[in-house]
C-alpha cells in the first residue's frame, strides 16, 4: 500500500488559530476531515448519527483521498480551518502535540480497549493523543488464474524463488508478472529489515539514527536484492510513472499477476469477480520469520481549541467509533481490520494467509518510527524518489543507499 506523506515544515506558524472558524459553528455539528472518501466513511458516519439524534457529522476530504492529506492537514492548521475532529498521521503527532493542536486523549474511557501497540504509536512522552483503532500489514495480491499458467499456486517462500516465478510467468506469455507503483516501490525490503531487526538490541533503522550504522551499509544489500526484479527483466522502469491506482487497475481487470497490495482492496477485488488471493511477502531466506510493512493505523483526534458542547459531541464520536458498531462499520466501509480488545473481525477468507502470518503474529514493521520525529515524511518520500533512480537505471541500489544517507543529515 502506498502511505502517502508530506512533509511538515509550518505547523507552529499559526497553530494558535486551530481552534478559530471551523470549529465555532452549530455546536451540535461535528465537523471531520479523514483521509478516505466520504463513502469509505458513509456507513461510520450514518451509524453515529442514528445512534445520536439531533448531532450531524460534517465530512471533508482531500482531493484523491489519502494523496496530499498532510499537506492539507498543515494548511487548515495554518489558516485557521483545523476541524473537531481529524484523522492524525503519525509522523505528524510529535509536531502536532508540540504545538498544542490535539487533546490529550490517555484518560478516556473509550481509550481502554485498545492495543498497546496503537497506543504506543499514538502517544509521545507518555502521553496518549489520538485513537487508533486499526492496524494494517501489506501482502501481495496474486491472480490464481495467472499463476495456474507457470505451474504455480501461490507465492513462494523466499525472494529468489519468486523471482524464478515470475521469470516462469512470462515465459508462459504472462504480460505483467509484477508491478509496483511509484510512491511504493521497494515494498519487499521492510519485510526484510524488520526481521533483520528483529534479531538485533534495536532496530535497524533506529540504528541509522542514532549512527550506529548507515542506510548505505544495511540498506544498500536490500536495494540490490530488490534491483534484481530489473536486472531480469521481470519488471521494467515504466513503474516509476504507474500511481496506485494504475497498478490496481490492472489487477482487478485481470492483466497483472501479482501487486503489493492489503486489506483496502479487498472490497475492489471481490466486485472485479478475479479469482485471486492475498499471499506472503517472500523472505529473502527460506528460515526467515515473516514480516510485512505494516503498523497500526493513523488515529482520530480531537482539536485542543474546542470545548463545551463540541467537546463533548467530539468525545461522543470516538466513543462511537471505538464501540463495537462503530468498528464493524470501520471494517465494512473503509476496509481496515479493527485491532483493539472488545472487537474480533471476521477476515474475508481472501487475506487469511498475510493476516495469520502478520497482523495475529504482529511480526510488522514500519522503517520511518525509527527516523528522527521531525523528518520521517521527508524521508519517507526520498526512499522512493532514490529507488525511481535505480529502477531508470540512473544510480546503483548502493548510490541509492548513500543519498540517503546524504539525506538524513540535513534532518537533524
Amino acid at each position: 500500500m502506498v502511505r502517502t506523506v508530506a512533509v511538515i515544515t509550518s505547523i507552529g506558524v499559526a497553530a494558535s488559530l486551530a481552534g478559530c472558524s471551523a470549529t465555532e459553528s452549530n455546536e451540535n455539528e461535528i465537523t471531520f476531515f479523514a483521509n478516505n472518501t466520504q463513502d469509505s466513511y458513509q456507513k461510520l458516519i450514518d451509524g453515529f448519527e442514528a445512534a445520536n439524534p439531533g448531532i450531524t457529522i460534517k465530512f471533508s476530504t482531500t482531493n484523491g483521498a489519502q494523496a496530499g492529506y498532510q499537506q492539507t492537514l498543515q494548511t487548515r492548521i495554518s489558516g485557521g480551518q483545523l476541524t473537531d475532529v481529524f484523522v492524525a498521521p503519525p509522523e505528524q503527532l510529535n509536531d502536532l502535540v508540540k504545538n498544542n493542536t490535539v487533546k490529550d486523549l490517555t484518560d478516556e474511557p473509550f481509550m481502554a480497549d485498545l492495543n498497546d501497540t496503537n497506543k504506543e504509536q499514538s502517544s509521545v512522552d507518555s502521553k496518549i493523543y489520538s485513537m487508533s483503532v486499526t492496524s494494517w500489514t501489506n501482502a501481495f495480491a496474486y491472480n490464481k488464474d495467472l499463476l495456474a499458467k507457470a505451474g504455480y499456486d501461490s507465492i513462494p517462500e523466499t525472494w529468489d524463488e519468486f523471482i524464478e516465478m515470475l521469470k516462469a510467468l512470462k515465459d508462459a506469455g504472462v504480460e505483467k508478472p509484477y508491478l509496483e507503483p511509484k510512491a511504493g516501490l521497494g515494498a519487499m525490503v521492510e519485510s526484510w529489515i524488520g526481521f533483520d531487526s528483529s534479531e538485533a538490541s534495536k532496530s535497524i533503522d533506529q540504528q541509522i539514527t542514532d549512527g550506529d550504522t548507515t542506510f548505505k551499509d544495511t540498506y544498500g544489500e536490500y536495494y540490490a536484492e530488490w534491483a534484481k526484479l530489473f536486472d531480469t527483466g521481470v519488471m521494467g522502469s515504466e513503474v516509476t510513472g504507474l500511481g496506485d491506482d494504475q497498478v490496481r487497475t490492472e489487477f482487478a481487470a485481470g492483466r497483472l499477476a501479482v501487486m503489493p497490495s492489503g486489506y483496502w482492496d479487498v472490497n475492489t477485488f471481490n466486485d472485479a469477480g478475479l479469482n485471486y488471493a492475498f499471499g506472503r511477502l517472500p523472505m529473502l531466506h527460506k528460515e526467515d520469520t515473516p514480516y510485512a510493512p505494516g503498523a497500526a493505523d493513523s488515529g482520530y483526534a480531537i482539536n485542543s481549541k474546542i470545548s463545551g458542547k463540541k467537546l463533548e459531541n467530539a468525545e461522543k464520536f470516538l466513543a462511537y467509533i471505538a464501540s463495537e458498531e462503530g468498528l464493524k462499520n470501520v471494517q465494512d466501509g473503509l476496509g481496515l481490520i479493527p485491532a483493539t480488545k472488545n472487537y474480533t473481525p471476521e477476515i474475508d477468507e481472501h487475506f487469511s494467509e498475510p493476516y495469520e502470518l502478520y497482523l495475529s503474529t504482529g511480526n510488522l514493521y514500519l522503517n520511518t518510527l525509527g527516523w528522527p520525529t521531525s523528518g520521517r515524511s521527508t524521508l519517507r518520500a526520498e526512499t522512493f524518489a532514490q529507488l525511481q533512480q535505480v529502477a531508470l537505471g540512473s544510480e546503483t541500489p548502493d548510490q541509492a543507499a548513500s543519498n540517503l544517507d546524504a539525506k538524513i543529515k540535513t534532518l537533524s
